[in-house]
């Protein structure tokens, strides 16, 4: 990303100017020139003096130009995990009839942001009443719900001398999935504990019962079923290789009983969504569990966007009551 060096700041309103290296440069050199032209009284250089006083303001009437009446529209997907790249789709939009805008950088609103932007977004010509379409990678730190109120437009245009930016108004959402890491899967017959094993199998059960089939075993008959159908029915169970977990989540430490720490809990939480993440992907049904709720056995797509949802506003026990 492209980094400006600024001497000084000013900030009025929604716009900030700020004083770049080179504009320095710029203005020592102004002085120079004044200070000799007083000295001499050379007609001259009190030209060159003016000229160089109307760079400065050409500068910063063409920068204001550029940035006046540019919208921005954010499409992000409707969910990413932290730390994981994202399509971000942004539309920048020039609503002047005449003027078009020149080298134009979107940037957060803060310095200090839970997101990132790679590459940072960059537009060098806007035409007047068009639209710019750019796609960049958004990159979300934490879990939760992700939301950009506001974004920067900066510009250097024409000169250099300055750097100037404006703060308009953004209005992007999007939901944060905990980071999902590799992990060790548990073996079929391996059995956790609950609060420190993380994974408990469910083992072989019913899945359903069927119509009998020719080839089908005599002992998998239902029998109480068939005798009130009146047919024969078998018993269906789930695959020998794909099995039932259940996935705990302690949100208490077991020796004091207290909430965990900050830091412990998003650990935890996601150790439990990559357990979810890849025990699903490898067609597992699997089950949440906490102190104070359990979800329902699934391997569908929609019950892994349940429970990562679930996941990802997971609190500490006692703050959704503070």
């Amino acid at each position: 990303m492209t980094s400006t060096r600024s001497l000084f700041t000013i900030a009025l309103h929604n716009r900030t100017l700020q004083l770049t290296r080179e504009g320095l440069g710029f203005i020592i050199i102004l002085i120079g020139v004044g200070l000799g032209a007083i000295n001499t009284g050379n007609n001259l250089l009190y030209l060159i003096l003016a000229m160089c006083c109307s760079f400065i303001v050409v500068s910063g009437i063409l920068s204001e130009m550029s940035l006046k009446k540019l919208s921005v529209q954010g499409e992000a997907p409707a969910f990413l995990y932290a730390r994981e790249h994202g399509v971000l789709k942004l539309k920048l939009s020039n609503h002047k009839k005449w003027e078009p805008s020149y080298s134009i950088r979107i940037k957060p609103a803060q310095s200090r942001q839970p997101f990132t932007l790679e590459p940072e977004p960059y537009f060098f010509f806007i035409p007047s009443g068009s639209t710019i379409d750019k796609q960049v990678m958004l990159t979300a730190q934490k879990r939760g719900h992700l939301k950009i109120a506001t974004c920067r437009l900066a510009t250097r245009f024409p000169f250099g001398f300055f750097y100037k930016t404006k703060t308009i108004p953004f209005n992007l959402e999007a939901v944060v999935f905990p980071a999902i890491h590799p992990i060790k899967l548990p073996d079929q017959s391996e059995t956790g504990i609950e609060g420190e094993g993380s994974v408990q199998p469910r083992g072989e059960e019913l899945h359903a019962v069927r119509e009998f089939q020719p080839g089908d075993s005599l002992s998998s008959v239902h029998w109480k079923s068939s005798a009130k159908t009146g047919n024969l029915r078998v018993k269906e169970f789930q695959s020998h290789n794909l099995q039932s977990y259940t996935v705990f989540l302690t949100l208490t430490n077991p020796t004091t009983n207290q909430p965990i720490q900050e830091d412990v809990l998003e650990e935890r939480v996601s150790e439990a969504a990559s357990l979810i993440y890849h025990l699903i992907q490898r067609g597992h049904e699997v089950s949440l569990k906490t102190e104070e709720t359990q979800s329902t056995f699934g391997s569908s797509e929609k019950h892994l966007m349940d429970l990562m949802y679930s996941l990802a506003f997971i609190e500490r026990l006692g703050e959704k009551n503070e």
